[in-house]
C-alpha cells in the first residue's frame, strides 16, 4: 500500500489527539512496519516498534485469583460497616429530638411570658374594677 506524507502526517496528528479509528492506527502500524518509512516519522517508528514489540511479550507470573483474606476479615468489615451507619442514624435522630425539644421550649417560654403579660393587665383590670364597685355602693348609699 502507497502511503503519501500528507496522508501520513493527517493520520499522525489525529493519533496524537487521540482521535484514530481502529483502521487508521493499523495503517499507521504497517506503514512503520514496512521500513520504508519517512526519516522525518523516526520518533514514531520506534513508538510503533515498541508497540509491536511489547504486544508480543508474555507474562510469566501466575496470578493468584484466591481472596488472601480469610472469610472473617470480610464478615468483620460488614459488622463494622453496620455499626458505623447504626451510629450515625441514632445520632442523626437524637440531634433531631433535641432540636424539636429546644424549638417546645421556646414556644413554652413565650407562651408563659404572653399569659403573664396577660394576668398582669387583667389583674390591672380588676382593680379598677373594685375601684367602680365602691364608688356604685358610695352612690347607692348616697341616693336611697
Amino acid at each position: 500500500m502507497d502511503f503519501s506524507k500528507a496522508y501520513i502526517t493527517k493520520l499522525l496528528d489525529l493519533f496524537d489527539d487521540g482521535e484514530t479509528t481502529l483502521e487508521q492506527e493499523r495503517d499507521l502500524k504497517s506503514y512503520f512496519a514496512s521500513e520504508s518509512y519517512d526519516k522525518d516519522f523516526e520518533p514514531y517508528a520506534v513508538l510503533f516498534s515498541y508497540f509491536e514489540t511489547e504486544s508480543k511479550t508474555t507474562s510469566q507470573v501466575e496470578v493468584d485469583l484466591q481472596s488472601s483474606k480469610p472469610n472473617k476479615f470480610l464478615w468483620l468489615n460488614v459488622a463494622a460497616s453496620i455499626v458505623v451507619i447504626l451510629g450515625a442514624v441514632w445520632l442523626f435522630t437524637y440531634y433531631e429530638k433535641q432540636q424539636d425539644i429546644q424549638a417546645a421550649r421556646i414556644a413554652f417560654e413565650k407562651t408563659q411570658n404572653a399569659l403573664n403579660f396577660l394576668s398582669y393587665n387583667m389583674n390591672e383590670g380588676l382593680e379598677k374594677l373594685e375601684y367602680i364597685e365602691v364608688f356604685n355602693t358610695q352612690k347607692n348609699k348616697i341616693i336611697k
